[in-house]
């Protein structure tokens, strides 16, 4: 298994504690196995929002983005990639 990022590692500690299942890479799909139902998916965006910032329009909730730990990872960075990017084109 690869490395895990301090982003990646946070949103396991997450599922661990939030929501009570132990994921075990940060490749399980979410979805397929049940960790992220419909209760957890509402709680992770809340959990998004709170302790990192990132609110998610109802545009941009594409489930493949949050079918694993690695794709929410990767969408919150794209994320700040993308805002970074706009704020300094003025």
């Amino acid at each position: 298994m690869n490395a895990l990022t301090p982003l990646q590692s946070r949103l396991l500690k997450f599922f661990l504690e939030r929501v009570h299942i132990e994921i075990p890479s940060a490749d399980t799909d979410l979805l397929e196995t049940g960790a992220l139902d419909s209760l957890a998916f509402v709680d992770l965006l809340l959990y998004m929002e709170q302790e990192f910032g990132v609110k998610v329009s109802f545009d941009e909730l594409e489930l493949d983005n949050f079918r694993s730990i690695k794709k929410i990872a990767e969408f919150m960075a794209n994320r700040d990639r993308m805002q970074e990017s706009a704020q300094g084109v003025t």
